[in-house]
């Protein structure tokens, strides 16, 4: 039986590798970001200890830079092991806590690709998850441009790897990746009870709090999949031509029934914490009433997924993707190929439906 324990989601102040729009990369910065990072943790352990610390997105660089200067990205981008993650498996140790986030990241394996790479670095400071980000068409490499091979070399597993811990099994989803049911999904599928959230959220429309959009995925993930969902935005920008409170805050902590158990209701650095009861969740899971895990048909999904491809896999086999634009071009054509094969009804007959892709 595993005890209640707290888990705490930190929302960092963030200093961009890429202050200024026309600039050069302000490599120093990547080491401050992580310096604080470290700093906040080791703080809070002091006086309100937790089990499970998140990071958010890009919290070592700032969400720019990378897809525009590849002459930067062996030294912007982190390897795995390497000085950083190690820097925080010593964090990790002197806290006895897992400590997760977001890196850029580069592999020897994938010459002139980069990588969005979600980690989990356990009490014993090894990293003991890595992730790949799945979702969003920006100028990384995903697991599914290059799937055969990723999966050649890596396994099936590591499409959605999940970790058992003392503290629970764990699993990485990335920002974007919240949006897609699918991710959090497969990650249960595969055991998740407790999903990580990193993230960089800042003022769109589709963003507003209350109103849906990534505020009602987040709750529907957790609850859909009867797992914790824990998930860490940036703080504030400084030091940058960015506007300082470009980050909408809302770094959040769900149960599995899909209530907010804590919420930062505030931009700028702050950490929210709650108590995870990992045995109420087993028993939950152990039910047979609203267990929607285990009364999934998957056999019945997977023909119509068979039968009907979207954003295709493989699309970046041969080179990396060409930047955040040749991605869009490109779901630019497959939203075309929909339109014209029916699947999603064109717009009314006054309108070119061709302006809308």
């Amino acid at each position: 039986m595993v005890p209640i324990f707290t888990a705490a989601a930190v929302q960092t102040n963030v200093w961009p590798v890429y202050p200024s729009r026309n600039g050069a990369a302000v490599l120093e910065n990547k080491d401050k970001n992580l310096d604080r990072a470290m700093d906040l943790i080791l703080r809070l352990a002091e006086w309100n200890p937790a089990k499970i610390y998140l990071l958010p997105e890009f919290f070592m660089t700032g969400a720019g830079g990378v897809g525009k200067a590849q002459k930067d990205r062996e030294k912007i981008c982190v390897r795995i092991p390497g000085p950083e993650l190690d820097r925080i498996g010593q964090v990790a140790k002197e806290v006895n806590a897992y400590i997760a986030g977001m890196v850029w990241e580069v592999m020897d394996d994938w010459p002139d690709r980069y990588w969005n790479t979600g980690f989990i670095v356990a009490p014993s400071g090894e990293c003991v998850l890595k992730y790949h980000k799945h979702y969003d068409p920006t100028g990384k490499t995903k697991p599914g441009d290059v799937l055969d091979e990723y999966v050649d070399r890596y396994g099936e597993d590591q499409l959605f790897p999940v970790v058992d811990t003392p503290y629970g099994r764990m699993g990485c989803l990335v920002c974007y990746d919240i949006n897609f049911p699918e991710m959090a999904r497969c990650l249960a599928m595969n055991g998740a009870e407790i999903l990580l959230h990193p993230t960089s959220e800042g003022r769109a429309p589709f963003l507003l709090e209350d109103v849906g959009g990534w505020e009602i995925g987040k709750r529907s993930r957790a609850y859909e999949n009867l797992c914790y969902l824990i998930s860490a935005n940036q703080g504030h920008f400084l030091g940058s031509d960015f506007p300082t409170d470009r980050m909408r805050g809302r770094s959040q902590i769900i149960d599995f029934t899909g209530q907010v158990m804590n919420i930062a209701n505030t931009t700028g650095e702050v950490i929210v914490q709650a108590d995870i009861e990992l045995e109420r969740l087993r028993q939950k899971r152990s039910q047979m009433q609203m267990n929607f895990l285990a009364q999934v048909q998957t056999e019945v999904h997977a023909r119509q997924y068979a039968r009907k491809t979207m954003w295709p896999a493989r699309m970046w086999d041969s080179e990396p993707p060409q930047g955040d634009l040749g991605n869009i071009m490109k779901g630019r054509e497959i939203v075309k190929r929909l339109l014209d094969d029916g699947t999603f009804a064109a717009p009314g007959s006054s309108m070119d439906k061709d302006s809308f892709v």
